[in-house]
């Protein structure tokens, strides 16, 4: 089961995520989240522990736990599904590659120079 962990002090390193977990069974995988561009630790973690027992216990244990002045957040981690993920549609053209308008709307308001109304 995965599980998430939030409030993570920044200094914090993957090994020692792993070790806080493994008190309380089998850890399978601790990651910590990192920017792409600074590299910097955001802040929250998951872990992967097989034994949903463990997990649960875990989770009861160490919700609130402080640790570096920090007060954890643990959490059953959930999935993001992907079929349901919002997709932004793109915008219709017409013919000249002109945005594609609706008969009667007007995306703005005032005068049109055209003489239509």
């Amino acid at each position: 089961m995965d599980i998430f962990v939030g409030s993570l002090p920044f200094k914090l390193k993957e090994k020692e995520l792993k070790e806080l977990f493994e008190k309380f069974g089998e850890v399978t995988s601790a990651k910590i989240v990192k920017s792409k561009s600074t590299r910097q630790n955001k802040g929250f973690g998951f872990v992967d522990m097989p034994n949903e027992e463990e997990v649960r216990k875990a989770i009861f244990e160490l919700n609130g736990f402080e640790i570096m002045g920090r007060n954890l957040e643990v959490s059953i981690s959930e999935k993001k599904d992907k079929s349901k993920a919002k997709t932004t549609k793109a915008p219709k053209l017409n013919s000249q590659g002109k945005l594609f308008v609706k008969e009667g709307y007007k995306p703005f308001k005032g005068n049109d120079k055209r003489g239509n109304r």
